[in-house]
C-alpha cells in the first residue's frame, strides 16, 4: 500500500482546488492500492518558521493567485466563489476535521468545509457557523467543536505542522509520498506520473544542480 500525506489548510484556495482532484480520484487510488491521509496544517505557521511573507501579504501576488484560480475552477468546472471573510481564522475547521477528532468521518467533514468556504462563499472561520453546517449534514456538530480546545486537539494540530516542516513541507496544498514532496494544485500531474513510476524528473541532473549551486 502506497500512502499519499496530503497537507492542506482551508484558507488556502489551491488547497480546495487540489481537493476536487482527491474527492474525484478517492477510488481509483484505493483500487489501486494508494491511500490518502488527510493531514490538516496552519499556513501561517509554516510561513511563519521560514520568516516569509503569505500571499495574502502581498498585494499584486494575492491577486494574480486569485485570477489564476478563477481560470483554473473556469476551464476545470470547479464551483468556486471566495468566502465572505477572507482571510479567516481556519483554526477552528482544522481541529474539527482532524482525525483524532472525528475518526472515520474525516473525509466527509473536510469535504464539507471546503464546499461551505470556498464553494457557496460561506464563513468557515465562525465556530457557530461550523456547528450549522455539521449538523445539517447530520453531524454531532457541538460535540466536534467542544473538542477543539482541548490539549489533544491542540497537541495533534502542532504535530501535524511539526510533522509536515520534518518532511520539507513549505506551502499549501503538499503531497508526500515517502520521501518526495509535491507541492501546489499544478503538480498533481508530476505526482500522477510519480505514482505510475514514470517520473519525468532527471535525477542525475538535479544531484549535479544541488552539487554545483549549494544554497548560501
Amino acid at each position: 500500500m502506497k500512502i499519499i500525506e496530503y497537507y492542506f489548510d482551508f484558507l488556502s484556495p489551491y488547497s480546495y482546488l487540489s481537493w476536487q482532484w482527491i474527492k474525484e480520484n478517492k477510488q481509483r487510488l484505493l483500487e489501486k492500492k494508494i491511500e490518502v491521509y488527510f493531514k490538516p496544517v496552519i499556513l501561517s505557521s509554516i510561513i511563519g518558521h521560514f520568516e516569509t511573507k503569505g500571499p495574502a501579504q502581498i498585494e499584486t501576488k494575492r491577486n494574480y493567485l486569485f485570477k489564476d484560480c478563477l481560470r483554473f475552477s473556469k476551464l476545470n468546472k470547479v464551483p468556486f466563489t471566495t468566502p465572505r471573510k477572507l482571510p479567516f481564522n481556519s483554526l477552528y475547521a482544522l481541529r474539527s476535521s482532524l482525525v483524532e477528532n472525528v475518526g472515520k468521518r474525516q473525509f466527509e467533514i473536510i469535504d464539507l468545509f471546503f464546499k461551505k468556504g470556498w464553494a457557496e462563499g460561506q464563513d468557515i472561520g465562525d465556530p457557530e457557523n461550523l456547528i450549522k453546517f455539521l449538523v445539517e449534514e447530520g453531524f454531532p456538530g457541538e460535540e466536534i467543536l467542544d473538542k477543539v480546545n482541548s490539549k489533544e486537539m491542540r497537541k495533534a494540530l502542532k504535530v501535524n505542522v511539526k510533522e509536515a516542516l520534518s518532511k520539507g513541507v513549505f506551502g499549501v496544498p503538499s503531497f508526500v509520498i515517502g520521501d518526495e514532496l509535491f507541492w501546489g494544485n499544478d503538480s498533481i500531474p508530476y505526482m500522477e506520473s510519480f505514482l505510475e513510476q514514470e517520473d519525468s524528473l532527471d535525477v542525475n541532473k538535479y544531484d549535479e544542480f544541488l552539487r554545483d549551486h549549494p544554497f548560501q
